[in-house]
């Protein structure tokens, strides 16, 4: 279906994203694609889906054979030329910019089994006043309609509500078609992947590598970490052994060094022994300089992230307690009837439709919590709310100015991956993944009693999560988060809310909903 040779793909600056990576794509795989922000994995779907996308802006080296049929692309994001089509318009005009009505019985049958059938008025609708799940389902029919022989979709899961989570899993697993996807919802991938390419930037981002199993998700975990052990063991043994003989000919130098300060001139040819000696042992340590290290290896989830030992907040101490008769956004009731309240170290978690108003109430939730004096710390689902686009990450960071805070902040974003070079460049030149951490790194200096987060790990790689999840269990405070990432919720929530217009309802009970 799809085979790629000795693809390297460099960008306008030098950097090598992709080297000499090849892999095929089959009848019946469904391949995920994974690793952190920036390593290539939209830049890869962008290749295989057009290459001429590429070409314009990057160094692209290999060979790409593929069948004949179309391979369809579903973007990361649509641009607003896109959004602001209508639904009929959207669906049904070709690449030479013409509608084809022709195709409009198909595009009816292909809505109708994803269940989006709009009503035929909405049809002259643009695609932006649809909610995330639906144009997920209406960009899935358009490639439908192409007949295509593979599937991409790059991110497909960001701002997918939890059935309609469950909706793509199921489409995915029971496509006919082979499907290349690019997700860092951990649920999905277990459940949908059974081929996983793993991209990686190791060594301060000089040195791209890539990973390709026959196998689902989990495995691949486990296999990975089992590997990571094994060289991390085989590594610190080399590092002690090296270590044993260096100390061995520090001590035989030294005594031969010795023996040459302090023979006597008398003794021509015992200086001369010595000095070979002092030869053979400089020959010695070049050799044992020379062997080939086993590296430690420099994992994308060898990150750390930690709030400061604090005393916990006491259980019964109140940090937030709303009522709210209405939340509106301009003439428009999102939702009635909200109360809330929060005690000592809750989590709560708050799931919901696309669109029915949850960010805009986190945002009433946190000015509450202000109101009330309740040191707060917020992270909203937008990162451009908070961060400046000119400042760079220790910039924005900054409160103090003194030498110590600044080499704490390094320190920390440092533990996150980020070269010098990324800590200070301008944050508009970020990834999404890189952005999300410098705002929990802000957390952690906020000194706050109450987390407000929305949809913290959308752009994290499934890799680094546990490191966040060790991080949130260890904090001091209460957290309120929206997320749709079950596996955060499961593990993190112990009290669960589902948000509708009629309010929020306790779910708590209701695992199945997380499944």
């Amino acid at each position: 279906m799809l085979v790629l040779q000795s693809i390297t793909i460099t960008t306008p600056k030098g950097r090598v994203l992709l080297r000499d990576l090849s892999f095929s794509v089959q009848q019946g795989d469904k391949l995920a694609i994974i690793g952190e922000e920036g390593n290539g994995k939209s830049t890869l779907c962008k290749l295989i889906a057009d290459p001429r996308i590429l070409l314009e802006s990057f160094v692209v080296e290999g060979n790409i054979q593929r069948d004949q049929l179309p391979i369809a692309y579903l973007p990361q994001q649509l641009d607003e030329s896109e959004l602001s089509r209508p639904i009929q318009d959207f669906m049904m005009r070709d690449e030479t910019g013409n509608v084809d009505y022709g195709k409009f019985a198909e595009v009816k049958r292909w809505l109708g089994k994803f269940n989006v059938l709009p009503d035929d008025h909405r049809f002259e609708e643009p695609l932006c006043n649809f909610s995330g799940g639906e144009r997920i389902k209406i960009q899935l029919a358009r490639l439908m309609t192409m007949r295509p022989g593979l599937l991409v979709l790059d991110e497909p899961t960001n701002d997918l509500d939890i059935p309609t989570l469950k909706w793509l899993e199921n489409f995915i697993i029971s496509s006919e078609l082979p499907i290349l996807f690019v997700s860092h919802d951990e649920t999905l991938l277990t459940r949908c992947a059974n081929r996983i390419l793993h991209l990686e930037q190791t060594e301060k981002k000089a040195v791209p590598l890539w990973t390709y199993v026959s196998m689902g998700y989990v495995a691949y975990k486990d296999a990975r970490s089992l590997h990571l052990q094994r060289q991390t063991s085989l590594s610190r043994k080399q590092k002690m052994e090296y270590d044993r003989q260096i100390e061995k000919w520090r001590q035989i130098y030294q005594k031969v060094e010795h023996a040459q300060a302090t023979i006597s001139r008398q003794d021509p040819a015992g200086a001369r022994l010595l000095k070979k000696k002092i030869k053979n042992l400089k020959a010695v340590k070049e050799r044992i300089d020379g062997e080939e290290k086993i590296k430690k290896p420099d994992p994308e989830e060898a990150v750390t992230l930690y709030f400061n030992d604090h005393e916990d907040v006491y259980a019964q101490r109140c940090l937030l307690d709303d009522e709210l008769g209405e939340l509106r956004i301009k003439d428009r009731c999102l939702a009635h009837h909200l109360e809330l309240k929060v005690f000592g170290k809750a989590r709560i978690g708050i799931i919901g439709n696309n669109g029915s108003g949850k960010s805009t109430y986190l945002d009433h939730l946190y000015r509450s919590a202000c109101r009330k004096g309740t040191r707060v710390a917020y992270m909203p689902q937008n990162y451009e709310r908070l961060l400046s686009d000119d400042q760079s990450p220790v910039e924005y960071l900054t409160i103090t100015g003194t030498k110590e805070e600044k080499t704490s902040i390094m320190t920390y974003l440092g533990n996150l991956k980020f070269t010098e070079e990324e800590m200070r460049q301008p944050i508009a030149n970020c990834s999404q993944g890189q952005k999300a951490k410098i705002l929990l790194t802000s957390l952690v200096f906020s000194d706050a009693d109450l987390l407000i987060l929305d949809e913290p790990t959308r752009n994290l790689s499934p890799l680094t999560l546990p490191v966040i999840e060790t991080m949130l269990k260890m904090y001091h405070g209460a957290m309120i988060a929206v997320s749709h990432d079950r596996r955060f919720l499961r593990n993190l929530t112990s009290q669960r809310f589902l948000f509708d217009v009629n309010g929020l309802h306790d779910i708590t009970s209701d695992e199945r909903i997380l499944e």
